[in-house]
């Protein structure tokens, strides 16, 4: 992997010199990294406004590579997202910077295991990856309740590991078969629109996620209630969700962000239209993750906030609310929402991929 990369982005003659991946650490800063390798200041200060912003949160963990030549830096590529990444170049007038694509190699892997433990421990011992066991069970958080599995009960995934750097920096499931003497379910991933099906073109989800966080209890539902710190009779437009603070908060379709900011009562909070009149709204946020921003459009499940007591609030929780054609409505009916089914081009298309797809990768599906 490092071979290949150096042979993309550096010329022949430099192969013979030393080669270092960073793992960029909580405390570390693209200024700081510039200084304690004898760079030039001036490399920051050049950059474009855009460019700085993604410098200035370099995500814990990445890996910089940094190729040298007697302790002098030849060539750094920092990664500022997940395709992009900053490559410094020292030539005879200085360093120059550009951006260039991230290389990952890509490798699919087949992984047969029984549960007889729990799932996220038997998955990992498995195939030593930790988010395979959470994908898995998003993808069927509709049809399987986890937490009361069968023991010895049998799954099959295929799966596509992004590597960077010989490291796994991402996961997608292909495939899944989930079997036990109850239910014997297989779900996979369209790659024409992303969302994953049954062999007969049926989504495994509604148009919207049961709830869009991981929480411990509801301390709070939809309707008229005595407001906590108003001490007065009110209507509460939503349902509240109680959690620690930075539970991560998923958008429950897909749709577009149309407002990302302060609301006086809400706090942070983002709001999202989504199709046939729907509009849901995630209040109280401790915060954002990057690049979301009015405009963006989101897909179900991708994380749009976290957790947290801004604005008029007694605790840390999420108010979720949702709105249909200007009226809220209460969330609980998101529940009940008609799954995505497959009809005329689109399933005759998809049931074509799936036919080669278990041919390749010799899948049984009864």
């Amino acid at each position: 992997m490092k071979k290949f990369i150096l042979l993309i982005f550096i010329p022949i003659f430099l192969l013979a010199y030393k080669v270092d991946i960073h793992k960029w650490g909580n405390k570390d800063t693209f200024y700081g990294f510039l200084k304690q390798n004898s760079l030039p200041l001036s490399i920051y200060y050049n950059l474009p406004p855009k460019i700085k912003r993604y410098v200035r949160a370099i995500p814990r963990g990445e890996s910089v590579f940094i190729l040298k030549d007697n302790n002098i830096i030849k060539q750094a590529l920092i990664p500022i997202n997940s395709k992009q990444q900053l490559q410094i170049i020292k030539t005879e007038k200085g360093y120059v910077t550009k951006i260039v694509p991230i290389v990952y190699e890509t490798v699919t892997k087949h992984v047969s295991t029984e549960i007889n433990n729990y799932l996220s421990y038997d998955l990992y011992k498995a195939t030593k990856l930790r988010s395979l066991a959470s994908k898995l069970a998003y993808i069927f958080s509709d049809r399987i309740n986890f937490r009361a599995i069968p023991k010895n009960t049998k799954i099959d995934i295929v799966y596509k590991e992004k590597i960077k750097f010989g490291e796994v920096k991402d996961v997608k499931i292909l495939f899944a078969k989930i079997s036990n003497k109850q239910y014997n379910i297989s779900a996979f991933l369209n790659p024409y629109d992303g969302r994953y099906y049954d062999s007969r073109g049926k989504s495994l989800k509604g148009m919207f996620l049961a709830a869009p966080l991981r929480y411990k209890r509801i301390s709070s539902r939809f309707g008229m209630r005595f407001h906590p710190i108003l001490h007065k009779w009110r209507m509460h437009d939503g349902i509240d969700y109680v959690n620690r603070i930075g539970t991560p908060i998923h958008a429950v379709a897909d749709g577009k962000v149309i407002f990302r900011g302060w609301i006086r009562g809400y706090g942070r909070t983002v709001k999202i239209r989504h199709k046939n009149g729907y509009i849901t709204m995630y209040a109280h946020l401790h915060g954002y993750p990057r690049g979301i921003y009015v405009g963006r459009w989101v897909t179900q499940g991708q994380t749009i906030g976290y957790l947290g007591n801004s604005g008029l609030s007694t605790g840390p929780h999420l108010h979720f609310a949702v709105m249909r054609y200007g009226k809220w409505i209460n969330p609980v009916r998101l529940k009940n929402s008609v799954k995505v089914t497959l009809y005329g081009k689109q399933r005759k298309k998809f049931l074509a991929y799936i036919q080669n797809f278990t041919k390749e990768n010799s899948i049984a599906l009864k």
